[in-house]
């Protein structure tokens, strides 16, 4: 392949080439070598590569902002298309819109939307990419108020295989718009996002940390909260590893409502006494993304399991306090999510995210320093997993499928999957997006 010969704007890198190294590093510290690296200039780049791809059958990635937790959009061999340039927002004061183009970060949305008081549900990192969260469901901060971020999701313009920039929304193409808001990657190439805003300025954010020994006590005044916790209080229990070897825990929360009222919230607590970090306060909505930044490096190497929770029984909590006392990594968070609130009340079958009937989400992100440790911990973390795995509800969160879990993308999919096969028949018959949570096209037997 000559890299004069892929007709872009932008620049095209080869293997030895100067940046090549550093725009194939993406938060996850995997040792990808793609054939071409192509950072798309503006979007017509990326619909030139689309059809160049299609034409010469090449697998083509898409990578945006690089967070993908399973590597994916980094292959070995491919051709990646990288739009991490293309980062601009634009904000509708008036309809309260945001325009997104696809290689943005949530930091970058959220400081833009907080410039007139707004903002959606978004990720925890600021560094995560919108359209990777947004088009797989997007579990976040605000979320039980205002849903996830697919939910969020008024208007797309997506690139397909055959090359046609599509407008996607409720009233046109509305079986394309039904199945990008829980499985987008699958059906093409994303050149804009339109989200919903809503008039929020500020809220209360942060977390409160313990010693790790406390945990149980945590996780059982977690229960207490979760159980009476209204629709602006999205919470999470926490249990983190660090460099040092000490183990903490807590709660992390961002509160919508009154501020006068959380101390009552989070009464249960109060017998802990004081954490030995609390970063709880008010802050402007802009700096909500950025909670978690400093938890999970960026070029780490990580590996993932979750699951979803129908609710934290005794048996459940006992599980995952268990594992957590066997953390040595440095790394390495676990996190169970409330959900419900807004999550719960859209219908299952208006979009293709799956993941609404949980009361709880369960997340353990391993994350080690060298090559070396990489059986021992990915032994770990699946173990974990298939700790949890009895007390768990039916179903997957797709955003937190790592690479080795293919087999359990059909179930994050739910009822949903027979659609979406025969949907990506229509619209990738050749499955030419494939390096994501795949969804392989119904065959012409499943067809009649």
């Amino acid at each position: 392949m000559s890299v004069s010969s892929i007709p872009v704007r932008g620049e095209v890198l080869a293997p030895g080439q100067a940046g090549y190294d550093e725009a194939r590093r993406i938060w996850k510290g995997v040792d990808r070598r793609p054939s071409r690296i192509v950072r798309c200039a503006d979007t017509s780049d990326l619909r030139s590569l689309v059809d160049y791809a299609a034409r010469r059958q090449l697998p083509l990635a898409i990578a945006g902002a690089g967070h993908d937790i399973a590597a994916r959009s980094m292959p070995d061999d491919a051709i990646v298309a990288s739009t991490a340039a293309l980062t601009r927002v634009e904000i509708d004061t008036e309809r309260r819109l945001a325009v997104v183009a696809p290689g943005a970060q949530w930091g970058q949305l959220a400081a833009a939307a907080a410039r007139y008081g707004l903002a959606t549900t978004g990720a925890s990192v600021a560094t995560v990419g919108v359209a990777g969260f947004a088009l797989h469901g997007g579990l976040g901060w605000l979320m039980r108020g205002f849903g996830p971020a697919c939910d969020n999701l008024r208007e797309l313009e997506v690139i397909t295989a055959d090359g046609m920039l599509r407008r996607v929304s409720g009233d046109s193409e509305p079986d394309l718009y039904w199945a990008m808001r829980g499985a987008g990657s699958n059906f093409g190439a994303v050149t804009a996002l339109t989200l919903q805003l809503y008039p929020i300025s500020r809220v209360t954010a942060g977390m409160m940390l313990y010693p790790g020994d406390v945990a149980p006590a945590v996780l059982d005044a977690y229960r207490t909260i979760t159980a009476a916790a209204g629709d602006e209080l999205v919470t999470h229990f926490y249990y983190n590893g660090s460099p040092d070897g000490t183990h903490s825990t807590g709660i992390g929360l961002c509160y919508t409502g009154d501020p006068a009222d959380l101390a009552a919230i989070l009464a249960p607590l109060a017998p802990l006494g004081r954490p030995v970090h609390d970063s709880v306060r008010d802050m402007g909505v802009g700096e909500l993304q950025a909670v978690h930044d400093s938890s999970t490096p960026r070029g780490a190497r990580y590996h993932l399991r979750a699951h979803y929770l129908p609710d934290l029984d005794d048996s459940v909590c006992a599980t995952v306090l268990d594992r957590c006392r066997t953390v040595t990594a440095p790394f390495t968070q676990v996190f169970v999510e409330h959900m419900g609130g807004a999550v719960a009340r859209q219908p299952l079958a208006d979009s293709a995210f799956a993941g609404r009937h949980a009361g709880y989400s369960f997340l353990v992100i391993n994350g080690w320093d060298t090559p070396a440790e990489d059986a021992d911990r990915i032994a770990w973390t699946r173990g974990f997993g298939d700790a949890v795995r009895p007390h768990a509800a039916h179903g997957a969160y797709v955003n937190y499928l790592d690479y080795d879990e293919d087999h359990r993308i059909p179930g994050a999919f739910g009822a949903g999957y027979p659609r979406l096969r025969a949907l990506k028949r229509r619209y990738d018959p050749d499955n030419m997006f494939r390096f994501n949570r795949n969804i392989p096209p119904e065959d012409d037997h499943a067809a009649h």
